[in-house]
């Protein structure tokens, strides 16, 4: 072996020798330390067509509602539904029934608003227009907000910024900036 080669293979030798010592040192200085992936989590978003969703009280249907489609978001438990129809039932009968352009039903408070100009009527002759009524599927109360118009069979009209009734309207509360018509039967 030449002076050359044996002087090169100790200097590999050393400098082998010195990176795992640094490597050593390093990590004992350091520690061990974790990785943690902070990306945000990704938000699951669900598009469906023709869609159904129905509340259940006692085995019994509460209400049911229509739509020609939805976007399910994951991450809020929200669902967004366009051109809806929907019943609210009370012993298996249809005590009311609504449309509007817009709904978004929150599946961990069972609460459902509609959005954007909502229009319902129930089987006691009662129209209803409204900007928007929510309605939490725990209880039988109902709220309407924003321009609301309430007509009964051309007797009685009442405009009010805000009403609480229930499903099948035998309490009925009006808020707000608020007038009341009654017409004549003659």
């Amino acid at each position: 072996m030449t002076k050359k080669t044996f002087f090169s293979v100790i200097l590999l030798l050393v400098f082998g020798i010195l990176t795992l010592w640094a490597f050593w040192i390093s990590k004992s200085i350091m520690g061990v330390n974790n990785i943690v992936n902070n990306e945000p989590e990704i938000d699951e978003k669900v598009t469906l067509k023709e869609l159904v969703i129905t509340e259940t009280k006692d085995g019994k249907k509460f209400w049911e509602v229509y739509a020609d489609s939805g976007d399910y978001l994951k991450q809020n438990n929200q669902a967004t539904l366009h051109n809806i129809t929907g019943n609210f039932y009370k012993d298996d009968e249809i005590v009311l029934s609504v449309a509007s352009p817009l709904a978004v039903y929150n599946n961990e408070k069972k609460e459902i608003k509609l959005k954007g100009g909502v229009e319902a009527a129930n089987n006691s002759g009662i129209y209803i227009k409204a900007d928007e009524i929510c309605w939490i599927g725990t209880t039988d109360e109902i709220k309407a907000k924003g321009n609301v118009k309430i007509i009964r069979e051309d007797q009685v009209m009442t405009e009010s910024e805000e009403s609480t009734f229930n499903t099948d309207f035998t309490n009925l509360k009006i808020s707000g900036n608020s007038n009341t018509y009654v017409f004549s039967l003659h």
